[in-house]
């Protein structure tokens, strides 16, 4: 039980301190891709450590002797009151109990597995609306919608697309549409929608927790600076930022879309603008490294200091 007591403990502690460390952007944007990994490798950690912790202090309970007999006790005593034995007041306390818990359990699964099929109907159906609407142009090998606002972004998926409206075409130059259609390539070819599409079931499974809210909006700023770097590659950055303020609209782009240009646009600019040293880089890269280990050997190495020090039935 102590393991279990010890992997609840660090989820929980992770789970609300992690944030206010990894929020400390600097690092973050100088090897962003390296951001995205510490990110999602803080969320998947502190689910799996939580749930871990869950099944093993459950299978404690069920196969050890003294606590079976203690259960059964419980159970036992727990039947009689659900049966008037100790009076109606405390049938309906614990009929009301048990109704919490079991509306609360089911709320964070139902809400995880509709954000996650959602997301897949969503994304899917979108594919199809943009390929019913819009046009396909051979030039540049996109869909092209007629649509008042200049927007322009990837939909990923089995079906996917990169959509930009006629307006954005004719507002920007070539070199710019160039490189904004290098940034959504970007975005299709590093399966960006799995990121967010992951980080985004968590954060409804669980919305109280800091960890995964904050996380599911630094994934995003992120995932577009990562799509930045990609698509500067051989061309000019300031072609990248003109397409950007060009495609600042208000327009209100589908969940499913990836790549909409107000993303921490001025943060984004910033930092292409700003001439980073290789040495910042690969420090900034190894920083990262070393907290994505210590996230993941974390859950590990608590343990095995508590089974050392304490005996594990302890």
């Amino acid at each position: 039980m102590s393991v279990a007591a010890c992997l609840l403990a660090y989820g929980l502690l992770a789970g609300y301190a992690a944030p206010r460390v990894l929020s400390r952007r600097a690092c973050m944007e100088r090897a962003p891709a390296w951001g995205v990994v510490i990110w999602l490798s803080a969320m998947i950690s502190v689910a799996v450590t939580l749930a871990g912790g869950v099944a093993l202090a459950v299978a404690t309970v069920v196969l050890s002797p003294t606590a079976r007999h203690v259960l059964d006790e419980c159970v036992a005593s727990l039947c009689a009151a659900a049966l008037g034995d100790h009076g109606s007041p405390a049938r309906w306390i614990l009929g009301g109990v048990v109704l919490l818990a079991a509306v609360g359990v089911g709320a964070a699964l139902v809400g995880a597995g509709r954000a996650g099929l959602g997301g897949y109907v969503g994304t899917r159906a979108h594919a199809r609306t943009a390929r019913l609407l819009g046009a396909p142009d051979p030039r540049i090998g996109v869909l092209v919608v007629d649509v008042p606002e200049k927007v322009a972004y990837a939909i990923g998926g089995r079906l996917p697309a990169i959509v930009v409206s006629r307006v954005a075409v004719q507002a920007l130059t070539d070199a710019e549409l160039d490189v904004v259609l290098a940034h959504e390539r970007a975005h299709l070819a590093g399966r960006h929608h799995l990121v967010l599409g992951v980080a985004r079931a968590l954060a409804t499974a669980v919305p109280t927790m800091r960890l995964f809210t904050t996380g599911v909006e630094e994934l995003g700023r992120l995932l577009e600076m990562c799509a930045d770097d990609v698509a500067v590659r051989g061309r000019e950055v300031r072609h990248l930022i003109t397409a950007m303020l060009t495609l600042s609209s208000t327009a209100r782009l589908p969940r499913a879309a990836l790549g909409g240009a107000p993303v921490g646009m001025v943060e984004r600019a910033e930092r292409l603008t700003a001439r980073l040293s290789p040495r910042a880089t690969r420090k900034a890269r190894v920083v990262l490294l070393a907290g994505t280990t210590t996230l993941l050997s974390g859950p590990v190495a608590a343990v095995a200091v508590l089974c050392a020090v304490i005996p594990v039935g302890g």
